[in-house]
């Protein structure tokens, strides 16, 4: 749970970090803010989250359009009330993509095997974007980090 809260913290800091500098400044948030007293454990959360960050199939989840850590809250049709807190949010003109993190060791096969509470976690979030950005496509993903793997959902 620690490794998952820290690598969070990371993927908040490090997309505004020139890449060239991202590694440096992973090892010293890690160091002085975070407390991590052991360089290899250091190294290893500072190489994982540089390594997603940096890495070209996820460019515009950590681009200048996304945000991290976005809360959003939208009353439903039916009037229930959503309201969390998304990892990454990716907002464009025709098209809202919201992505979690999953940063433990399981990664699905396939959209089958995602855990139920995360679809429905996702579930309920793309229905409260649907009302708070109307007429824009809505895509829901998971970014299980331990691969990493982006499995996309059908929400």
């Amino acid at each position: 749970a620690r490794r998952g809260v820290l690598l969070h913290r990371l993927f908040e800091r490090l997309p505004g970090v020139a890449a060239e500098q991202r590694r440096e400044a992973a090892l010293r948030w890690l160091e002085r803010s975070a407390g991590i007293a052991d360089p290899a454990a250091r190294e290893a959360l500072a190489a994982a989250a540089c390594a997603i960050v940096g890495d070209p199939a996820h460019a515009e989840l950590f681009g200048p359009l996304s945000l991290g850590e976005a809360p959003i809250v939208a009353t439903l049709a039916d009037g229930t009330v959503v309201a969390g807190t998304v990892d990454r949010l990716l907002i464009e003109e025709g098209r809202v993509r919201v992505v979690d993190f999953k940063t433990g060791a399981a990664i699905p096969a396939s959209v089958a095997d995602v855990p139920r509470a995360h679809q429905a976690q996702m579930a309920a979030y793309a229905e409260a974007l649907r009302v708070i950005f109307p007429g824009r496509r809505i895509e829901a993903a998971l970014l299980y980090t331990a691969g990493p793997k982006l499995v996309a959902l059908d929400c």
